[in-house]
């Protein structure tokens, strides 16, 4: 691919040292173009197998008009990429016309390696040059300097290809070979190389077999280009083999392209998940902050961060959308919550002015909860209830901490009492060695009650007394079950009467139609 000598100065070795074997030439106005469905020779034969038509330009072609070019069957162009040592100075800009014309790219370096260090550098070199532009065809290795690689034993020359092609390959790109049919059969080992081949060979047709891309003449005419071009085709159906979606990892770097097209500034999805490439096209690490919210995407890969992760000796949830999670969080059924920060909370936590408790690995409980040698309640929102609660049929009293309550509890002005599960009791109930009445509130009561059909005492703690009890002035007897007596009562050896209303009575008395005196202490 190099700039050629006029044919008065090559020397037999010259010849076989160049890109091509010069052949006699008769002119066809159709040399190299389509005839209906098929390309044609120059002496009008028909070439088979044609995917597509292309071109390969250096600094040797300088204004390409690449609209014209597009438009003249040109599907595809392999990008010289090295002159003096330096980037081709026309590269840049006729990888970028020619992309905006619907040309494909692919690209070569002609190399002076004669090591296989010296060809990792020029795989350094290309890579390094082309990762910013949408390459959708091969890297090629351009076998054919006379002077240095010429001067190689066919292994060492096929060793310095595979080096070279090995990390193209490692990188993400599609590697393969350029050389004339005499470097094929002469100068290279091609036993040791699996890579596709690019051959050279004008005006007659190639011989080796199957290559992937035939370099056919170097005197082409393309419109667009002034003077002659190098014209290829392309028999490898590269759309197949060349992801348009892929990674990428040149010097130490990763990048994404999409549509072969390197993503900056984007999120992207490569089908296992989310990454945000940054402005120099690398992954993203660590925690960003976008306009929507909070992420975290994860090293060594960049990868976004989907559900729980323990990070800086702290739980965080990041919804499907990535995004750092923060208050009440239904996760798989439980609710966490997360403060401002997005920190999972544990433990007893004041919120909205409810109080609720996230237990250690923070899912936030309901329903009765032993916590810290206390019980309490949480309702079915996770929120401590406070105060009389019934649950199940039952009645409960939180205090105002949540705990739950048993014995015996001053609510208001009113007692109660809780048995040992904290449930209200109502009805008679034997506690501490004494008797209480609780009515259907559950509410202690006192002084005088009419309890079942029977009348009661019961003193200001709620007891219920018995025997003989001095009350407001009087005096009344109340049986072993606490009931207060009536009329004649045999007591302790005495007789006595009370009357209806359970008083005592002394002195005279008209009972039943007879006279009574009853003594002072109501005896009859």
């Amino acid at each position: 691919m190099k700039k050629k000598l006029p044919f008065a100065a090559l020397t037999m070795a010259g010849i076989l040292g160049a890109s091509v074997w010069l052949q006699p030439l008769t002119a066809y106005a159709a040399a190299w173009e389509r005839s209906g469905n098929v390309y044609e020779m120059p002496d009008g034969s028909p070439i088979t197998g044609v995917f597509r038509r292309g071109i390969d330009v250096s600094h040797w072609q300088q204004d390409v008009d690449w609209n014209q070019v597009a438009a003249d069957d040109v599907d595809f162009v392999m990008l010289g990429t090295r002159y003096k040592g330096e980037v081709d100075p026309n590269f840049r800009k006729n990888a970028d016309a020619a992309y905006a014309a619907g040309v494909e790219l692919g690209a070569y370096i002609y190399s002076y390696a004669t090591s296989v260090e010296m060809a990792e550098q020029e795989a350094d070199f290309i890579l390094e040059l082309v990762k910013d532009y949408p390459i959708s065809y091969p890297i090629a290795f351009d076998a054919e300097d006379a002077g240095t690689l010429g001067t190689l034993p066919p292994e060492q020359v096929s060793q310095i290809i595979n080096a070279f092609c090995k990390k193209i390959e490692d990188a993400g790109y599609h590697p393969m070979v350029y050389a004339n049919e005499y470097w094929l059969n002469n100068k290279i080992d091609r036993d040791s190389l699996d890579y596709d081949v690019w051959v050279a060979r004008y005006n007659v047709m190639y011989t080796y077999d199957s290559p992937a891309i035939w370099q056919a003449t170097n005197t082409g005419s393309v419109n667009g280009i002034a003077g002659n071009v190098d014209i290829d085709f392309q028999f490898k159906d590269y759309s197949s083999v060349i992801p348009a979606d892929t990674w990428r990892e040149i010097g130490q770097n990763r990048y994404y392209y999409q549509n072969y097209v390197m993503q900056k500034d984007a999120w992207i999805h490569d089908g296992n998940g989310w990454y945000y490439m940054n402005s120099s096209g690398n992954p993203a690490k660590g925690w960003q902050e976008f306009h929507d919210g909070t992420y975290y995407l994860e090293e060594p890969d960049g990868r976004m961060a989907e559900g729980w992760r323990e990070l800086d000796q702290n739980y965080y949830y990041f919804n499907s959308s990535g995004r750092m999670t923060t208050g009440w969080q239904d996760v798989g059924g439980t609710w966490y919550y997360m403060d401002s920060e997005g920190h999972m909370q544990t433990g007893w936590q004041d919120i909205d002015g409810k109080r609720y408790y996230l237990n250690s690995s923070g899912a936030m409980l309901s329903g009765w909860q032993d916590i810290d040698g206390a019980r309490y309640y949480l309702n079915a929102s996770g929120a401590m209830q406070t105060g009389w609660q019934q649950l199940d049929g039952t009645w409960y009293y939180l205090g105002e901490d949540g705990k739950r309550r048993t014995d015996w509890q001053q609510v208001r002005e009113s007692w109660y009492y809780l048995d040992g599960e904290g449930r209200m009791l109502t009805g008679w109930q034997d506690i501490g060695g004494s008797r209480y009445y609780l009515n259907g509130s559950g509410a202690m009561l006192t002084g005088w009650q009419d309890i079942d059909g029977a009348r009661y005492y019961l003193n200001s703690s709620g007891a219920m007394l018995s025997g003989w009890q001095d009350i407001d002035g009087s005096r009344y007897y109340l049986g072993t079950d606490g009931r207060m007596a009536t009329g004649w009562q045999d007591i302790d050896g005495g007789r006595y009467y009370l009357g209806t209303d359970g008083r005592m009575a002394t002195g005279w008395q008209d009972i039943d139609g007879g006279r009574y005196y009853l003594g002072t202490d109501g005896r009859m």
